[in-house]
């Protein structure tokens, strides 16, 4: 109970923290623009008009959300470290692992705000622009967003323990591109590179990325499309363990590091 609390405690500190960087309301903002403004390039019929508005405000959504979680991770620890705050806080019967976990946790925290305010305008926005339609099916993939979110704030954290925070933020981002077209990928460097030692190294590197395009079904749901629920169960669990593992290495990386 003890260990929660602390994870708590941080989380908290960090969510509040997060939600006041100005780096945090200028993405928002953006992102707002962004749903206003995707009903400038929606010029058709009612259909036609959802399909655009939905589509291009989860778009969106997850870039702005991926950005504000990969900013805050990568700058999380090296901030503390760097502003000395992190010692008093280790030094009161809080262990490291619990510290991560707790950054983490409110790196979420900050991202859940953010999507909740972006889910509001898009929903506002649908409302109003096509005449008080709303699909709420379509908010199904919030929360399949927010977990591919998390699967690369928890990359990111991990980064930022073995690297500078440039670094890891120059490296969550490539992560973040080649995990959204990772099977394409695959298949395109398999036909060019058959021999037998780069099939190892592809297969293994196509194995460590993250599939991210296995939450890309954003498209079916805008297009009512049914998504088989094994899918996304799969989906959900495959999020949940690989944030776990990447919190683990994390957690692992930082009790090693020197302080």
């Amino acid at each position: 109970m003890q260990a929660l609390r602390n994870i708590g405690i941080i989380g908290r500190i960090t969510m509040l923290e997060g939600a006041r960087k100005q780096v945090f309301h200028v993405l928002l903002m953006v992102a707002v623009v962004m749903i206003f403004g995707a009903t400038v390039l929606a010029h058709f019929d009612n259909k036609v008009q959802a399909k655009m508005l939905a589509d291009l405000s989860l778009a969106s959504m997850f870039f702005v959300s991926a950005a504000i979680a990969i900013t805050i991770t990568v700058t999380g620890l090296p901030g503390e470290m760097e502003q000395k705050t992190v010692y008093p806080v280790l030094a009161k019967a809080v262990s490291r692992g619990q510290f991560v976990l707790g950054k983490f946790a409110g790196a979420m925290g900050t991202v859940a705000i953010g999507m909740a305010v972006m889910a509001i305008a898009f929903v506002f926005v649908e409302w109003w622009f096509l005449a008080g339609h709303i699909d709420f099916a379509v908010l199904y993939v919030v929360p399949f967003l927010f977990l591919e979110t998390a699967i690369l704030a928890a990359i990111s954290l991990t980064l930022s323990t073995v690297c500078s925070w440039p670094l890891a933020w120059f490296l969550s981002v490539v992560i973040c591109l080649l995990g959204n077209v990772k099977f394409q990928l695959y298949t395109s460097l398999m036909s060019k590179h058959p021999s037998a030692f780069n099939k190892v190294t592809i297969n293994g590197l196509y194995h460590l990325l993250p599939s991210l395009e296995s939450f890309n079904f954003k498209d079916a749901l805008v297009h009512h499309l049914t998504v088989p629920n094994l899918y996304l169960w799969q989906t959900a669990l495959y999020g949940l363990c690989y944030t776990a593992a990447m919190l683990t290495l994390a957690s692992i990386s930082f009790s090693r590091r020197e302080l």
